[in-house]
């Protein structure tokens, strides 16, 4: 991946990103807390509901506000590209980073199992019913995953950032 992060830190684009720091890099982190936040809290909220938990509420109700969590998404996705095609070897030396891609690979495959297999079932399901045992795993790996992306993703100037990274 080196090669690739070389090559990278090279193009006009990184370059062009790169020194902004002082400005450009607190603005995107704000952005990604809050599509972080956004994400989280509404992927959260309907993962907990997967689970069981908060059982009056109705799991469609909740499934409407999937869309706010989508933007999160993409909120992140956007900003997180920023921050590695400016620094691309503060992200590639950095295990804490790969643990972080990880965790959202298993939580991209985990949605993406959910939405092809079970999502169809949802409109099914009456205020105050259980949901299936299905639906808890998926739920409870769907928690455990995202929270893994934040934690790793937050652990990344800790644990294993490069010393040339300026962290």
């Amino acid at each position: 991946m080196m090669p690739f992060a070389s090559w990278l830190s090279r193009t006009s684009l990184s370059m062009a990103l790169q020194g902004q720091e002082g400005w450009l890099w607190p603005f995107l982190e704000t952005f990604h807390f809050i599509g972080l936040s956004l994400l989280l809290g509404i992927a959260g909220f309907f993962d907990l509901r997967l689970m069981g938990v908060m059982k009056r509420v109705p799991i469609r109700a909740v499934w409407e506000f999937m869309p706010w969590a989508i933007a999160g998404f993409s909120i992140n996705l956007v900003t997180g590209l920023i921050f590695l095609i400016a620094e691309p070897r503060q992200y590639v030396e950095n295990i804490s980073w790969w643990f972080k891609v990880l965790f959202l690979v298993l939580a991209g495959l985990n949605a993406m199992l959910f939405q092809t297999t079970l999502s169809t079932r949802i409109v099914r399901l009456k205020p105050g019913e259980d949901t299936p045992i299905s639906f808890k795993v998926v739920g409870a790996v769907s928690l455990i995953t995202w929270l893994g992306v934040l934690y790793f993703g937050r652990l990344m100037p800790f644990w294993g950032a490069s010393t040339s990274a300026g962290l």
